[in-house]
């Protein structure tokens, strides 16, 4: 895919936007990056999210780092939460592959519905 300088600035733009938010709230920015490449770079919704991935992984690992440092890590949680994650990272990387659009992007609105409804209870 070739980009446009405005679709590069665009991208620049709502990174920074999603950078600040996944520190700011240590999390949430691979939302807003899932909905910029759906919209502005018109990606399928497997790729969407694959690639939102790989753009948020540099951001997770700056924002641990600043957190390591300013010793705010409780690191049992951590430990244990980490080895959840990778067990669920790699069936969910497996599924994305076999599912159908349609359904993964009726999966990713729900999933986002339900968390902000969560969160405001």
């Amino acid at each position: 895919m070739q980009l446009t300088a405005k679709n590069k600035w665009i991208l620049v733009i709502f990174g920074a936007l999603a950078g600040f938010i996944n520190g700011f709230l240590g999390g949430g920015g691979g939302v807003l990056v899932v909905s910029i490449l759906l919209t502005v770079m018109a990606l399928p919704q497997k790729n969407a999210q694959a690639t939102a991935l790989l753009i948020i992984l540099p951001l997770t690992i700056v924002s641990a780092v600043v957190y390591l440092f300013k010793g705010v890590v409780d690191w049992e949680p951590t430990l244990w939460a980490t080895i959840g994650v990778v067990l669920g990272g790699v069936v969910g990387a497996s599924l994305l592959s076999k599912l159908k659009s349609d359904v993964i992007k009726i999966i990713f609105s729900v999933v986002l519905i339900l968390g902000g409804i969560k969160m405001l209870f």
